[in-house]
């Protein structure tokens, strides 16, 4: 079923599938990108690359990348994708290993997968378990999935992999933390504190995400290295943001006071581009009163505007 020595493109069903096959001696990376990686059919016509295609081809490694395509009710759960993956299954027996690797949805995919895919081993980034609200009722993501789910999706829930598993996530951000408690075959976990659901963006601003993912290829995260290189999370803009909004739910004044002693030196530190600063605070301004004025009014900001003579902002 796999063509070998090239790289190769096909769609099935709503899901892109790209795969190159260097050398059948050497690991099979499979890949599953999260949801903010979601292609259009533009971009597929376009021969815009799988989510991490390119960064295993590069290097030479086999890969088999699965992007979806479409929006938020798209969980790689097709029937003809389903059966496409079951026809496959058969042609990945060759590789010494075969390998997982997802991020968030695409942490959920690879697991729900796995078995069919015949994984050895899988890392996933702040995987989601379940897409089923009344399975995890403690994550708000899940609210909105489920207005727009049209069935029954208590059946697909990713938690029931049996393929060994590596989790990367956030103890203090208490939706990823109970998701990855959900997951009984996870067999190792690294954590990195404070950047809440942004685990690949934290490895990849800190230098990390290149050699966690190859040394996982190659064996196992070396722990020592991992850890001292998560210590530069600190220094990301985004460490602590949301914390004192806490999931933890025991924010007390100490820790608030750490958190916003963190804030202070973190921005003493640095210049601030006054006209960034005031263009982020006008679009995040008018984002809201769109909002805002679309729930009261059923308008946009563009008709309030209209109809208010320039004084939208007073009038929602």
């Amino acid at each position: 079923m796999l063509t070998y020595h090239q790289s190769v493109r096909l769609q099935v069903d709503n899901v892109l599938v790209q795969y190159h096959i260097f050398d059948t001696d050497e690991p099979l990376m499979v890949t599953f990108p999260p949801s903010s990686n979601a292609m259009s059919q533009e971009q597929v016509d376009a021969d815009q690359q799988a989510w991490s295609f390119q960064f295993f081809a590069k290097k030479k490694m086999n890969v088999i990348s699965f992007n979806h395509i479409g929006g938020e009710t798209h969980y790689f759960d097709s029937a003809k994708f389903a059966a496409f993956i079951d026809d496959l299954s058969d042609s990945l027996f060759p590789f010494p290993a075969r390998i997982g690797y997802g991020c968030s949805k695409g942490g959920f995919a690879a697991a729900f997968h796995a078995k069919a895919l015949k994984l050895d081993k899988a890392l996933l980034l702040m995987p989601l378990s379940t897409y089923w609200q009344p399975n995890a009722p403690w994550d708000p993501k899940l609210s909105k999935h489920t207005e727009l789910q049209v069935q029954d999706m208590s059946h697909i829930d990713a938690s029931h992999c049996e393929t060994p598993l590596t989790i990367i996530y956030d103890p203090l951000f208490i939706p990823d933390t109970l998701h990855k408690k959900r997951f009984k075959s996870c067999v190792a976990s690294y954590r990195i504190p404070g950047v809440g659901h942004r685990i690949a963006r934290a490895l990849q601003h800190t230098g990390s995400l290149k050699e966690t993912i190859l040394e996982f290829r190659e064996g196992e995260i070396d722990a020592d290295r991992f850890y001292r290189v998560a210590r530069k999370r600190k220094q990301l803009s985004y460490y602590f943001r949301s914390i004192d909004k806490s999931s933890t739910q025991k924010m007390t004044p100490k820790r608030l006071g750490v958190i916003y002693l963190h804030r202070f030196y973190q921005y003493k530190s640095q210049s601030i581009d006054l006209n960034k600063l005031k263009s982020r605070l006008q679009q995040s301004v008018e984002k809201r009163v769109n909002s805002l004025c679309g729930l009261v009014q059923g308008k946009s900001i563009i008709a309030v505007r209209n109809f208010a003579g320039g004084t939208a902002f007073m009038f929602c």
